[in-house]
Formats: C-alpha cells, structure tokens, sequence
C-alpha cells in the first residue's frame, strides 16, 4: 500500500519538516521559545531525519539548542524537559558531548526533586503555572521519555526503572476501565479523574508507550509497558472514523476531527506493529490516518486541523471550543507520522 505513495510521504515530511524550521512571520514566534511544544517539534525533525537521511534537520536542531545553551538554560520543569530529547538525537547522532551537563541535570532533577503527587507519580507542574497534586498525560511524553531516552543512552538503569514506574503509575491513576483510553488527568489532592478522553492526551501516551516497548525491551517493566499499551491500544483503534481520523474527545465523535492525536496515533501504531506488539492488520489503520493527515498539509507544510493548547478542563464541550491553530507540537506529531509510515509502514 505504501509502496505507491513512497515519493508523495516523503515529499510531505520534508515539507512539514522545513516550515517546521523556516515559518513565514506569522508563525515564525512558535520557534522562538524553549517549551514542551518546541520539544515535539525537535523530536519530530529527528524522526524526519531517520527516515530521510537529511542532515539539515540535524543542522536546525544544533542551531536551535545552541541559540539558548549554554548562555541561557531553561527554569526545570516536566514541559521545559522535553526540547532535550532533541539533544539526546544529537548526542547519539553526532557523538557530541556538549549537552551532556544539561542532560545529566535535568535527568537527576526527575528523579530527586521533581514535583510528586499520588504514589510518587510526577505533578504536572510548569515553569509558568502550578497544579498542585496534579498527573497530566503529558507528563509521558514530555519528561518521562527522556528520563527513559538518557537512561538508556547512559546505562543508568535507574533513570529507565522510573521512567517505567511513572508510565505504569501515570496508566493505573489515568485508565478509564470501560475503554482502555485515558483521561486528561488525576487530583491526587482529592483523588478524583480529571478531563475527558482527550484525543491529543491519549496521543502523547500511546507514542510514548510505543517508544517504550523498544527503549524497555529485555528489562523487568517490559511485559508490564506491553500490556498497558496493547489495553490502550484496543481502546484508540475502536474510536477510529471512517475516514481515518480521531476525535478531539474520543468518545464523542460528534468533536472535531483532530490532527495532533490522529498523527500520535498513526505513529505508535506502525511503532508498536513493528515491534510485533500489534497484528500486522494494524497498519491499514495507520495508513489509513496518514492518508487523511496527507489531506490536512497545505501547500506551506503547515499541517492543519490540529487543537491549540489545552489544559485540563471539566466537560467535552470544553474541548471541543478548543479552536484548531498552527503549533509546533502539530507539526511535530505529523513529521512522527509520516515518518513512521516511511519507516515501518512497508509490509515484510
């Protein structure tokens, strides 16, 4: 299936991979700040760059981290973690040592003094604003999987061990049992779920897990990541439409269709098939979302129809009065996606 449309994948990744990197004006702002949302966008570039091979994406990241590091550091928190996934990539890639230091901070700033909530479970706190006691799915995606990424790079085991308890913690206090999908969040002041099902919540834990099924393989919190992820999985491949999207609350398919958490989606199902975690039948559901993403990239490289920022709030008509806007994040789950189609999207 993917064979014939090679050449189009491609060139839609490098388009959204260079308006990821050179916006027009009105978009050039986004890049211009160290936060989670430039983090998923760096990730995206290195997936860009496994599947293309270009060097220039690796160019823009080094450019990007060297434009703050190390004249100024970003303030620690769970969101400013995760533009250092984009300098474990280089780390790896270009054998440098020079982003070690900050690295090797903010990991043992995870593990020793990192907000906690309920069982230990890290709080989802910012730089900006506080939300005492609260787990966020976003926690996973944005500090978790570098806690795990560094670990494994490092051969600290410590760090990949409570990357892993945090992603069991973060399934257990977040699983809607009726589903197998998770909710935005969890009080652990009051011990009471937060949110909806969120489309792009359950999108940062699906490709994160599906990150981890390979970063855990051979460790003690393997069977435990695969069993999350497969619960969790049954749950996202039923809400899936007909035209290959899903929805900004998941279980009101009434909401918009939804970009961001469509391209997660699409990404940790090819991560996970390929794996040989999910049924090669998967992939047709995969592809089937990437088509429909194909369909949402505008002749900039913009990938359209993905939420803006969203915090945890309390009805679906909440989320659905999310309004779509340009956002790095977008466009760096849609380079995972169409990354992931390149990557492990070929039958055999």
């Amino acid at each position: 299936m993917l064979n014939r449309q090679d050449a189009t994948v491609k060139e839609q990744l490098a388009n959204l991979a260079q308006y990821t990197m050179r916006p027009q004006e009105q978009d050039s702002a986004h890049m211009m700040v160290w936060q989670w949302g430039q983090g998923v966008a760096l990730y995206g570039l290195g997936k860009a760059y496994d599947a293309l091979g270009d060097t220039l994406y690796l160019d823009y990241m080094e450019e990007w981290l060297d434009g703050f590091l190390p004249e100024h550091p970003p303030g620690k928190s769970i969101n400013t973690t995760a533009p250092l996934l984009g300098a474990l990539k280089l780390i790896k890639e270009r054998r440098t040592d020079k982003y070690t230091a900050v690295c090797s901070a903010f990991a043992d700033w995870c593990l020793h003094d990192a907000p906690r909530s309920v069982e230990g479970a890290f709080e989802h706190s910012c730089t900006e604003n506080r939300y005492p006691g609260e787990v966020w799915a976003d926690t996973l995606f944005m500090g978790c999987l570098f806690l795990a990424e560094w670990g494994t790079l490092t051969g600290e085991r410590r760090y990949l061990d409570e990357a892993a308890r945090q992603f069991k913690l973060h399934y257990q206090y977040l699983r809607d049992p009726a589903t197998g999908l998770i909710v935005h969040g969890y009080n652990g002041n009051n011990s009471a779920q937060m949110g909806v099902l969120w489309g792009r919540g359950n999108g940062w834990f699906a490709a994160a897990t599906a990150e981890m099924l390979e970063l855990t393989q051979g460790s003690d919190a393997a069977a435990s990541i695969a069993e999350s992820y497969l619960d969790h999985m049954a749950g996202v491949l039923s809400t899936q439409d007909p035209e290959g999207m899903w929805h900004t609350v998941m279980d009101h398919p009434t909401s918009y269709p939804e970009a961001s958490c469509t391209a997660a989606f699409a990404y940790a199902i090819l991560k996970g098939q390929s794996r040989g975690v999910l049924p090669a039948a998967s992939r047709v559901s995969a592809l089937q979302a990437v088509s429909a993403l194909h369909r949402r990239i505008d002749p900039d490289g913009r990938l359209t129809e993905g939420s803006g920022g969203t915090c945890v709030m309390p009805a679906a008509t909440d989320y659905n009065a999310i309004g779509y806007a340009y956002s790095p994040f977008t466009q760096g789950l849609g380079m995972m996606a169409l990354a992931g189609a390149i990557l492990y999207g070929k039958e055999g």
